[in-house]
């Protein structure tokens, strides 16, 4: 029984992690989840965001919502992207689980500069707790 609890409580923390995706292994976010399409659109004077979801051992289904100043940019499936262009400034980016995935709201701050690539991650760490991370890849 003792051996039945542990492997029960084994499965369930990996099931909360995730694993980093690349920039070249994830996919970009279909348009249906795209909620702010004029974002999506490159500027010449703009710097690109790329925000990327991990990919997870179990395939949760539940959606991550991504916000850029508290605006709703993308929700997000496991290993998918979406690549922002915002003119040069401060922005807040954020993210929350959508449905009934554990997590709450998390977000990290981006100073964007013209023709510059600022690189973020959203998953879930080994212990569980939800949140966007900047990534070097």
């Amino acid at each position: 029984m003792k051996t039945i609890l542990i492997a029960v409580v084994v499965v369930g923390l990996i099931g909360c992690t995730s694993t980093s995706e690349s920039t070249q292994q994830a996919k970009i976010a279909p348009q249906k989840q795209i909620l702010a399409p004029q974002l999506l659109v490159k500027k010449r004077d703009s710097g690109a965001v790329v925000i990327k979801r991990d990919g997870s051992f179990t395939g949760n289904s539940c959606l991550s919502r991504v916000y850029i100043n508290g605006k709703p940019v993308a929700d997000l499936d496991t290993s998918q992207e979406v690549i922002v262009y915002p003119t040069p400034g401060e922005y807040v980016i954020s993210t929350l689980p959508k449905d009934f995935c554990a997590g709450s709201m998390s977000a990290q701050s981006a100073e964007v500069d013209a023709g510059s690539t600022l690189t973020f991650r959203i998953g879930y760490a080994t212990d569980g707790d939800f949140g966007i991370y900047p990534a070097t890849h």
